[in-house]
This record gives C-alpha cells, structure tokens and sequence, in this order.
C-alpha cells in the first residue's frame, strides 16, 4: 500500500473517538489506543458490502471520524496564504470538499488493512504548550514491516483532542496537499481561480490517488528496489 493510502488509513484507524466511558476526557494517547477497535469493526463489516453500497461504508467512515478529526483546521493548513483571500462561503466549501474528497478516495483503502499490532508511544518530557501534544506510534505489519506515524493533534475548548495534521513513513501529510494546492492555484488552466481550485480539488486527490497505486504496482513487482 503506498504511503498517502496508509497515511490516510492510520489517520481513521486511530483517531476516532475522544472520549472515553462515563464522559472522561480522553489524553491524547487514550484517543489513539481507544479508537483502533472501533475502526476495525468499521473495516470488517465494511469488506461485506463496500462494492454493493460503498456510499455507506463512506458514510460510516464519516461519522466516525468527524468527532475526532479537526477537518477545518487541517483543510485551512492546506489552503495556507490562500485561506485568508478566500471567502467565508469559499472556505466552508473547501473543507467539505477536502473532507470528502479524503473519504471517497482513499477509504476504500480501509477494507484492505490486515492483521498488524499498534503500539503507542509514550510521551518523551513535558509538553511545550498545554493544547498542543504530539502522539507517536509504530505499526508492525503482519509482514514485519515497522511504519512509523506521528499525529499532531490540539486540545478544544471542551478539553477534547483531535487531529490536525500527521506524518506519516517521515512524509508531513498537511505540507504534502499544501504543495499540491499551490500547484493547482498557479495550474494555468484554473486561472488563479479558487472556485475553479476547489471544485477540481476531488480530481487533485483522485490523480494523486492513481499515481500512488501505480507506485504501489511497483513496490510490489519489484520488493527490493532491483
């Protein structure tokens, strides 16, 4: 599986729910450890009826998710410099179409997770700022393979954690699509045009999408890189 598609994937398989039972407050790392046995029943019901009824499956990815994932905060990192020049209604939009964008391309890639064992890292030192906190952890692939991620999650008003960027194998997710949103502001063809820009964001994913599997092709004739 390529990297943006396991990036992705970790990102729903371990952040999903920010509470935990009779309304404490969640850490950081009790959201991740918490999260993984949700997603994997998600994921295992999933691969009974996503190729009869994929909008459902991406519904529930969705409704998973959303109470966990910072989408406006992470779709204003993407946008970058652009975001103040865009509209209130421009800004509202892309965040929709950021957040399903991300689902209908890559949550299909959910069905294909395997066995593999997470462990969360505990934090090394105090925290810099008391809303701001890093998680890191390693999957171990039911192949041996070590796959390192680094989640980037702020605190919220009502004390909750939730997910506002992440690394992935070493790659800044949020940097990444930034680098891809600019491309596509100065893509001559989009005329520097945000609604232009957002309404062709799907197809920036789905490119990005097709490019990754096709590397993925390759890893996978050719395992040790000959």
């Amino acid at each position: 599986m390529a990297c943006m598609q396991r990036s992705f994937l970790f990102m729903v398989l371990l952040l999903s729910a920010p509470l935990l039972a009779f309304g404490e407050i969640a850490t950081p790392e009790d959201v991740v450890r918490k999260a993984s046995s949700d997603l994997l029943a998600v994921i295992e019901e999933g691969r009974t009826y996503i190729d009869e009824d994929p909008d459902r499956f991406y519904r529930t990815v969705h409704d998973t998710l959303e109470p966990a994932v910072d989408f406006p905060r992470f779709a204003r990192g993407v946008m970058g410099a652009y975001w103040k020049r865009a509209t209130p209604a421009q800004q509202e939009r892309f965040v929709e179409v950021f957040k399903w964008g991300l689902l209908r391309t890559y949550a299909a890639a959910l069905t294909e997770f395997g066995d593999g064992e997470v462990t969360v890292l505990e934090p090394q030192g105090e925290p810099q700022r008391e809303d701001r906190r890093n998680v890191q952890m390693e999957i171990r692939t039911g192949s041996g393979g070590v796959f390192p991620v680094d989640y980037s999650m702020g605190r919220e008003a009502d004390g909750t954690w939730k997910i506002r960027n992440l690394m992935a194998g070493g790659v800044n997710i949020g940097l990444t699509y930034r680098s891809q949103f600019q491309s596509a502001v100065k893509d001559p063809k989009h005329g520097r045009d945000l609604d232009k820009v957002i309404d062709a964001w799907g197809e920036v994913l789905a490119e990005e999408a097709e490019k990754q599997q096709e590397a993925a092709a390759v890893d996978a004739d050719d395992p040790d890189g000959a």
